[in-house]
């Protein structure tokens, strides 16, 4: 039985953003927990991975040209590795725009931008506790 072409429809873009305002960038309790797991320096070789990894992701989705199974995969995998490291919000906004492109509705600009405004925030909330809990030189 032959389809025609699959319509990729745009979220609006209130649509996930207000929702993750009031969820934490960063969850210390859970970063303290995976440092304790495979030490400071894997927590801090992990989150470096991330961020590269997510930053790539995130200039591939805003370039466009991937298909709806792409961009659900790529929320997939950032919904993953957001909750690894301790990145709440990243890790919701991404749930909801995988859910989103389940249903064919791919993230609108100002929702990938909310995602780029979330990662930045954990990487501030993230640096700023390991600085406080590191000794002064």
């Amino acid at each position: 039985m032959a389809h025609g072409p699959v319509t990729i429809q745009t979220a609006s873009a209130s649509d996930a953003t207000p929702v993750c305002r009031d969820i934490p960038a960063f969850d210390a309790t859970q970063f303290a927990e995976l440092s304790e797991a495979i030490g400071d320096d894997g927590a801090a070789e992990m989150v470096e991975i991330f961020e590269t990894e997510t930053r790539q992701r995130m200039r591939r989705l805003s370039g466009g040209s991937q298909d709806i199974a792409t961009q659900l995969r790529e929320m997939h995998t950032l919904k993953g590795a957001a909750s690894t490291v301790a990145a709440p919000r990243l890790a919701e906004l991404s749930r909801i725009l995988e859910a989103a492109a389940r249903s064919g509705i791919a993230p609108a600009p100002d929702q990938l931008e909310a995602l780029t405004v979330a990662l930045e925030a954990y990487l501030m909330a993230m640096r700023g506790w390991i600085g406080r809990r590191s000794p002064a030189a």
